[in-house]
């Protein structure tokens, strides 16, 4: 099976950039200020959405340009409001006002995030929608 960038699951990517931010937020909680190298799932989540973000055509200048940028920034921005199409936000009923990280409350993953790493994105179908099925329960009212 050869990879084709064009069919990007953004639920994938959700989840690798919510493993990996929970990993990088342990360390600089830690006392790291640039954890680095940089934890495997956020290197392979941020690739996919720097691809995503060139495929929809998203001008470089609102793209994010490092992962401390990313969790800065984009990590306490609402999905809903993250400069691109998010799939997955209509598909699976996220919130989204729902942020990755609360920045307010010592950058610490939302309750969101720490569910979305535990998604195996790499389960049967059957496994994968029982799992889902349990985030949104979580996040609708």
């Amino acid at each position: 099976m050869t990879y084709d960038p064009t069919k990007l699951d953004d639920l994938e990517m959700l989840n690798l950039l919510a493993k990996g931010l929970i990993d990088y937020l342990e360390q600089v909680r830690g006392g790291e200020k640039d954890p680095f190298p940089y934890p495997d799932a956020l290197l392979r989540g941020f690739n996919q959405l720097a691809i995503a973000c060139a495929l929809q055509g998203l001008e470089r200048a609102k793209r994010p340009k490092s992962i401390p940028e990313f969790v800065e920034i984009w990590g306490a921005l609402p999905l809903a409001a993250w400069p691109l199409q998010l799939d997955s936000l209509a598909s699976y009923g996220f919130d989204g006002n729902d942020v990755l990280i609360e920045h307010d409350s010592g950058n610490y993953p939302t309750k969101l995030c720490q569910e979305l790493a535990e998604i195996d994105n790499l389960c049967d179908c059957p496994t994968r929608a029982v799992q889902l099925n349990r985030i949104n329960a979580s996040v609708l009212p």
